[in-house]
């Protein structure tokens, strides 16, 4: 046998041992799915654009979750969509290992892969025309046309991206749609300069004939008057045609709280007629329903509650409410309300709400009776405002015996009337675990002694929340709430159930319900008149429904009014684990102060998130 061909046999394993690895590894569960080179897009991010999904022994066993596998054919599918996602987002260039980087585990037959991605230099926006087929178009020159190019998605020197585009598409499209021109259509030409780093952007704009709305018709009404329904319009007939005013009109219809499903469609035609009809189709919600709920609390024990909705009753446009509760905080809460929608306009209402509710706090006992009238004004879908008169009777008994001022109450039984304001910005969603968003709320209240209260005071609490998504599974929330009570006329003394208290599942995690409050000689809380306290929490996805939270408390509770010493601001710290389920998330959390002489660790169990 010549020596070239002995070299010849020793080579052909070599040349073949990395693609018979690889055919080896066909089908084998994939472990770990690992990114480098990335700058722009996180890990997260990239996974949630590939087939390939990681999971956990944990995950698979506790809730199913299904493993990838590997092959040849889905490693090409998997750096197909990567690819393609990259491309999408201006990375034209993009270079990713078109051969798999394997490490196996051929015991447990198991794969990890690496893709390896070079970005390079993304492509940029240049200049952006607009144009349509009116020449000299005036609607071009106002400044609402240019109130809409600020807050287009595609702006110079900024990266190119194709949802970018795709979504001014759509607002410059229904900019003219909402003026009038029902048929308008906005087309993107898009080239690039020479060295391809930047793309110009021509938008051309078939405005179409200008419409009106034609005949207005209702469907699906039984129980719910037709003119009540046709209060809540933003539309008449003959009236410009505006798509935001038919989003509107479906808003309105639904604020009611009448209906299940309200559908608002204008009849475009392929004739591009000038008058547009527009069909309205409702489907009522069932008259009566009920929901019954039960959980436990570390705080209030066990707790269950029974909610009734009764529509269009008493009146046809009015709905009822019946809500009773029950838990160790709340022995006993009944509460009856009646709802006027479209008092002062479509989205307004005015509610009248009879309750009687007994609470048992560290501090005290009270039982009150009575009744709010209130009046609430929707703005816009995130903006709100509320105005209340209350009508209180009171029945306290205060466990501390040793503040001076709490001897001043002259009886345990007292009115306490008054006037309530505030407004709600909230872009929060979704409601219960949140992902993304802002709350600011503001509540003020005078007490008045023109209306009888024993006790009168001025109240006010502010409360700012945020939930910034930081990456994929990564949500840092956030809180600051601030409030006092100012007694006013000669009196010195704040009813006590009015009063701030600090401590609890809600508030500063480090101190049990109500602890971090002025007390008494015998530890008791007697409540202060100014309260700070705020909370910075990430939360983080581990698996499936489970996420992990760490969380900093901080705040404190002072006697007198409108009184914050920074330096007596008191802070706690602390983990805990939340379930998603269908109710929302359940969780408990562990805490205990820091920098302070206390130490005790709290244990929390709770439905729902801190905040």
């Amino acid at each position: 046998m010549s020596t070239i061909y002995r070299l010849y046999l020793c080579l052909i394993p070599m040349i073949l041992w990395p693609c018979m690895e690889m055919r080896a590894q066909q089908n084998a569960e994939i472990r770990k799915i690992n990114f480098k080179g990335n700058k722009t897009f996180k890990n997260g991010e990239l996974l949630d654009v590939i087939s390939y999904e990681k999971t956990s022994w944990i995950g698979k066993t506790f809730f199913k979750d299904r493993p990838s596998f590997y092959s040849e054919k889905s490693y090409e599918l998997n750096l197909h969509q990567l690819k393609s996602f990259y491309q999408s987002e201006g990375f034209l260039d993009v270079e990713i290992n078109e051969t798999p980087d394997l490490k196996i585990n051929e015991k447990k037959f198991k794969v990890d892969i690496t893709f390896h991605i070079t970005e390079n230099e993304p492509v940029t926006t240049d200049t952006l025309t607009f144009q349509t087929e009116v020449e000299g178009d005036s609607l071009l020159d106002t400044r609402d046309w240019e109130r809409l190019k600020r807050n287009l998605n595609t702006r110079k020197n900024k990266r190119f991206r194709d949802e970018a585009v795709k979504t001014d598409e759509d607002l410059i499209s229904t900019w003219f749609s909402s003026r009038g021109y029902a048929y308008a259509d906005a087309t993107p030409e898009i080239d690039l300069t020479a060295d391809t780093s930047q793309a110009i952007i021509h938008w051309r704009v078939h405005r179409g004939p200008f419409a009106r709305f034609g005949e207005i018709s209702i469907k699906g009404e039984k129980r719910t008057p037709v003119d009540a329904i046709r209060k809540q319009f933003a539309i008449k007939e003959g009236e410009p045609y505006s798509v935001a005013n038919l989003d509107k009109t479906q808003t309105q219809i639904y604020e009611m709280g009448l209906f299940r499903i309200v559908s608002v469609k204008a009849q475009l035609s392929r004739e591009q007629k000038e008058s547009i009809p527009v069909e309205v189709t409702i489907e009522e919600a069932p008259r009566l329903s009920a929901r019954v709920g039960v959980g436990y609390g570390r705080e209030d024990e066990f707790r269950t509650f029974l909610d009734i909705d009764y529509l269009n009753f008493p009146g046809r446009t009015q709905r009822s409410r019946f809500y009773a509760k029950h838990s160790a905080l709340e022995p006993y809460r009944f509460e009856a309300t009646v709802i006027q929608p479209a008092v002062f306009g479509p989205r307004s209402s005015m509610s009248l709400s009879p309750y009687l509710r007994r609470r048992t706090e560290p501090g005290f006992e009270s039982l009150v009776y009575g009744a709010t009238l209130t009046a609430l004004q929707n703005f816009t879908k995130t903006l709100s405002m509320s105005a209340s008169l209350y009508f209180d009777r009171v029945d306290i008994d205060i466990t501390s015996k040793a503040d001076e001022t709490l001897q001043k109450y002259s009886r345990s039984t007292y009115t306490k009337n008054g006037l309530s304001v505030g407004g709600l910005f909230n872009t929060v969603k979704p409601r219960f675990d949140p992902l993304s968003g802002w709350s600011v709320a503001v509540n003020t209240s005078v007490n008045s002694p023109w209306l009888g209260s024993v006790y009168p005071f001025f109240k006010y609490l502010f409360e700012v929340k945020r939930f910034q998504p930081i990456t994929n599974g990564l949500i840092l929330a956030a809180r600051i709430k601030l409030g006092s009570i100012q007694p006013i006329t000669n009196s010195d003394v704040t009813p006590f159930e009015e009063r701030f208290f600090a401590g609890g599942s809600q508030s500063v995690r480090g101190w049990s319900r109500q602890m971090l409050s002025p007390l008494d000689e015998d530890g008791i809380p007697i409540g202060g008149n100014s309260l700070f306290e705020g909370s910075l929490e990430p939360r983080i996805k581990i698996f499936g429904p489970v996420s992990l939270v760490v969380f900093f408390d901080y705040g404190n509770v002072w006697e007198s009014a409108n009184h914050f010493p920074p330096g007596e601001i008191r802070f706690a710290a602390g983990t805990g684990l939340r379930v998603s389920t269908p109710i929302g998330p359940v969780g408990i959390d562990f805490a205990r102060p820091v920098f302070d002489e206390a130490t005790a660790w709290q244990f929390h169990l709770n439905i729902g998130h801190a905040f």
